[in-house]
């Protein structure tokens, strides 16, 4: 039973589920009906988005398998229960399967390059350059005081923003139709990538601190090792500080512009509340436990945000999946 499921914990399906989220809320209830408003015809058809969502997951997918390959070691101290390469499947089936996964994302990007044919091939150099930079990652950087957090974070804000690529020319066109719609719908895509870096940055901080142990006996040079838990709480208790400023800014603006007030109360009661607390504790905090509490509430900004950031939800779903998509 625990082999099991600890080949389940491999693929970190919720987090997977949350890579989904980033691209999909933002892109079919923010930009396309802005794009559809304007009198545009977007570009992405279901199955190109498919194509897109697929090479994102499984993108992050082999980061996963190759972090937890060069991770044996600092995780049979830290999560022992949860060690898997070595345990319970072969290692050197961690560098197949890493392989195997990025062949078939160079395989989807190439099929999304055929289908859009964008002027840039932005397809076929977005993909492999996130692929090297996860490898980058889990190979030398992970074990950094600012580079590995920082990387990872940017990568993590990227994914929202890649669906602006395949998009760019109706979004050229209708601007000039209704400017201020395609701005809004363009800075909202972008601020959920924004909240995906600061969110991931904080949590990242917040890993690195949890697995002080486990990092210190195998000379990873996090910043916690480097100069200890007491000072690596600064800058992760500053990052949650200016997490929760921007959520208080957030839930200003969106009681200044009339937004309903369940979506204040819920911003403010799953946003802010758990990011404020998240931070606390990570100042205060003694033990790994009160890091995994603060990392917990960081996951439920995290996922409450992909929702709530919206400032509306389509009446009829089935229309707007299926609107103008058949057209030429």
């Amino acid at each position: 039973m625990n082999q099991v499921l600890a080949i389940i914990r491999l693929f970190r399906f919720p987090n997977l589920l949350i890579v989904f989220l980033t691209q999909f809320i933002p892109y079919w209830f923010i930009l396309r009906p802005a794009i559809l408003k304007a009198g545009g015809i977007p570009v992405l058809t279901p199955s190109v988005f498919g194509l897109i969502a697929g090479a994102t997951v499984l993108t992050t997918l082999a980061g996963y398998v190759l972090n937890d390959y060069y991770d044996r070691e600092i995780d049979l101290i830290n999560k022992p229960e949860r060690m898997i390469w070595g345990r319970y499947l072969p290692a050197p089936f961690a560098l197949v399967l890493y392989s195997g996964l990025v062949i078939l994302v160079h395989i989807l990007a190439f099929t999304i390059d055929q289908s859009l044919q964008p002027r840039t091939h932005w397809p076929l150099w977005v993909f492999p350059g996130v692929s090297f930079m996860l490898f980058l990652y889990a190979w030398q950087l992970k074990c950094t005081a600012i580079m590995g957090n920082f990387l990872v974070s940017v990568l993590c804000g990227v994914v929202p923003i890649i669906m602006l690529f395949p998009e760019d020319r109706p979004i050229w066109l209708t601007s000039f139709i209704q400017p201020e719609a395609m701005q809004i719908a363009v800075s909202s895509v972008w601020m959920y990538g924004l909240f995906a870096f600061i969110t991931n940055l904080l949590r990242e901080q917040i890993k690195d601190l949890e697995d002080f142990i486990g990092d210190s006996q195998c000379g990873c040079a996090t910043l916690a090792v480097l100069k200890g838990p007491r000072f690596a709480r600064k800058p992760a208790g500053f990052t949650g500080l200016t997490a929760s400023i921007l959520i208080g800014f957030l839930l200003f603006f969106w009681h200044e512009t009339k937004a309903p007030q369940w979506q204040v109360i819920a911003g403010g009661v799953l946003l802010l509340l758990p990011a404020f607390v998240a931070t606390i504790i990570i100042w205060n905090a003694r033990s790994k436990k009160d890091y995994s509490r603060a990392s917990v509430l960081v996951k439920i900004v995290m996922f409450a945000g992909l929702f709530l950031l919206l400032r509306s939800w389509p009446e009829d779903l089935s229309t707007l999946m299926q609107a103008r998509w058949e057209l030429p």
